[in-house]
């Protein structure tokens, strides 16, 4: 039976990781080790962790350098023929990895995938969005454009929602720790694109933490949110090489780079404008989101994205 490494970054996670942790425990599948890298906690989430008393499971530190650092720290600690990342919070259900593994065990440049259900308290009153964009498919390249808007809709896997043999995950390069949002998809990018199919497992489920208060790195939007997007992108598109003047390649490209643009517009001005310029380089997109309410979806109308998203900054600043 091949070991299964499962790697976690932990950052005050006390709340959380508890939960986690038990969703390890309660996988059917048993060749299991876990690697818990601590990046400095201070809420006591490290004293529960070193208290942990099984063979299996190994906490280390590695202060303040980040979730990207700690996986990769992880990952050259771990032993495992095969890697699941796992974030601190989030949970998996009792076969993920054992049907995973059952689905790839016979390639080992296969990398598994499921479906994500997005939840705040309870995993009972989770969503699942993306049983449309799933698929399995040899052609993992076309699978990752589909993914970032070929047909004009964008899409996420989630990091805990892959499986991967370590083969395939030491034929790419490590997490990029200068990076500070989508690292994750970034990482996958390069280690997708690299497999030789993409497995679809549709009766397991991977449970997503979502955070009232907005915590998840996906809502931050600092400038160095923006701009690690920027970067992200920029290696995203250097992974489908022979493919670039493909339709889909160009209308996923236009949209990812829209999507930034209108994301970091009025805040961040120069890097909106960037990222616009780029999409049109691309052949531009026709993407517009929902930006509010009535009113709002008015404006946008009437006076353009950008007036709309201008105004529901002067709103929020004033209330």
């Amino acid at each position: 039976m091949s070991l299964v490494s499962v790697i976690i970054p932990n950052y005050n996670g006390l709340k959380y990781i508890k939960d986690t942790l038990n969703s390890i425990y309660d996988q059917t599948y048993d060749y299991i080790e876990v690697i818990i890298v601590d990046d400095g906690s201070t809420d006591g989430s490290l004293e529960y962790l070193m208290s942990i008393d099984k063979v299996n499971v190994k906490v280390v530190r590695n202060p303040s350098q980040g979730a990207c650092a700690a996986r990769n720290y992880g990952l050259r600690l771990s032993k495992g023929d095969y890697i699941q990342f796992l974030d601190n919070d989030d949970l998996l259900s009792r076969d993920k990895i054992a049907s995973q593994m059952h689905a790839i065990s016979n390639d080992d440049r296969a990398i598994a995938v499921c479906n994500t259900s997005h939840f705040y308290e309870t995993i009972d009153t989770g969503v699942i969005t993306d049983w449309d964009f799933l698929y399995t498919t040899d052609n993992p390249k076309e699978f990752l454009l589909n993914l970032y808007g070929a047909n004009g809709v964008q899409n996420m896997v989630q990091t805990s929602a892959w499986l991967a043999p370590r083969k395939l995950i030491e034929s790419t390069e490590p997490w990029d720790e200068t990076l500070s949002k989508d690292q994750d998809g970034e990482y996958f990018c390069r280690v997708v694109s690299r497999a030789s199919q993409v497995i679809y497992v549709p009766e397991i489920i991977n449970h997503y933490r979502k955070h009232v208060n907005g915590k998840n790195i996906a809502n931050q939007k600092q400038q160095k949110h923006i701009d690690s997007q920027l970067r992200a992108l920029a290696s995203k598109t250097k992974q489908f090489k022979g493919l670039e003047g493909s339709i889909a390649f160009k209308n996923a490209m236009a949209l990812q780079y829209k999507i930034i643009a209108i994301d970091a517009y009025p805040r961040f001005k120069v890097l909106s404008n960037k990222a616009m310029e780029l999409s049109k380089q691309f052949g531009g997109s026709q993407y517009l989101p929902v930006l509010g309410g009535r009113i709002i979806e008015m404006i946008k109308i009437i006076f353009g994205w950008k007036a709309a998203k201008s105004f529901t900054t002067f709103v929020h600043k004033n209330h």
